[in-house]
């Protein structure tokens, strides 16, 4: 979000940008399991990276509709 920002981006805009950046899902959860299965992590690591990763994942649509009520909410002010 910073970078969009200091781009010259809209705040709005930047906002959504980070928050979509910030999904993990899928492609994360392949790599950990990788790092997990050739010993790189441990149990208890690979627990925490996971549940950060499904919990990043599931914000984002509850993000992305806040940001969309606020810039809504400021257009139209």
């Amino acid at each position: 979000m910073l970078a969009a920002r200091l781009s010259g981006m809209e705040r709005a805009d930047a906002w959504r940008l980070g928050v979509l950046m910030n999904t993990r899902g899928l492609m994360e959860l392949i790599v950990l399991g990788l790092g997990y299965d050739l010993g790189l992590l441990n149990r208890n690591l690979y627990s925490i990276l996971v549940v950060v990763a499904v919990a990043t994942s599931v914000m984002t649509g509850p993000l992305l509709g806040f940001i969309e009520r606020r810039a809504r909410a400021q257009s139209g002010a």
